[in-house]
C-alpha cells in the first residue's frame, strides 16, 4: 500500500494534486478521482480479486441505481478499497477492450476505445468527503498536509503577508507580475 499523505510523497506533488487537495471539501469527486481517504492507504499494480469484487458490485449497485457510469469514477471508487477514481475508470476501460463488459456510451474509433455518448445511462451523483474525515487521525494528517504545502509548494500557493492574502495557482500570473513590479 501506498501513503500518498507522508512528508515525502507530498513534497513531491505535482500543481494539479495540490488544487485538488485544496478544493477536497467543495470537490469531493475531484479529490476521490486522484486520491484515496487518508489512512487508507492507495494499492498500485494489479487488481486483487477482493477489489475486483467490490468494482463489479459498485458497478450493479450504481446501475440498478439509475446512476450515469463514466462521469464520477471519484464518487464510484470510495467503496472500492485502496482505489482511486483514475484507477477504476483504468480498470473500466479494460473490461470494456477485453470484452468483458459492455457499455454502449463507448465506441471504437481509430483504434482507441472513446466515450461517444456521455448522456447514456441516468442521473450524475454527488457526494461528501468519507466519515473518516472526522477523526482525529485524518485531522492531524490534514493539518500536516497543509504545513507540507506551504513548506514546499511556496511556488504554488504564494502568501502576500503585508496583505494576508493567500493566492493560489490559478494567481500565478499575477503574483509573478506583482513580484516583478
Amino acid at each position: 500500500m501506498e501513503d500518498v499523505f507522508t512528508e515525502e510523497q507530498v513534497r513531491s506533488w505535482s500543481e494539479v494534486r495540490i488544487k485538488t487537495w485544496d478544493h477536497r471539501r467543495t470537490n469531493p469527486e475531484a479529490f476521490y478521482y486522484r486520491f484515496v481517504d487518508p489512512t487508507e492507504g492507495q494499492q498500485n499494480g494489479p487488481w486483487s480479486t477482493e477489489s475486483t469484487r467490490q468494482f463489479m458490485t459498485r458497478l450493479d449497485e450504481w446501475k440498478a441505481r439509475g446512476i450515469r457510469i463514466g462521469t464520477s469514477w471519484g464518487v464510484f471508487s470510495m467503496k472500492v478499497s485502496h482505489k482511486a477514481g483514475y484507477q477504476c475508470s483504468a480498470h473500466y476501460r479494460r473490461l470494456l477492450e477485453t470484452k468483458k463488459l459492455t457499455d454502449p456510451s463507448y465506441a471504437w474509433e481509430g483504434g482507441k476505445l472513446i466515450m461517444v455518448n456521455k448522456t447514456i445511462g441516468g442521473d450524475m451523483v454527488s457526494s461528501e468527503l468519507s466519515e473518516r474525515w472526522d477523526t482525529d487521525e485524518v485531522k492531524t494528517i490534514e493539518a500536516n498536509v497543509n504545513r507540507w504545502i506551504k513548506e514546499y509548494h511556496i511556488n504554488t500557493m504564494y502568501v502576500l503577508s503585508s496583505s494576508k492574502l493567500i493566492l493560489t495557482i490559478h494567481d500565478r500570473l499575477i503574483c509573478k507580475l506583482i513580484r516583478g513590479i
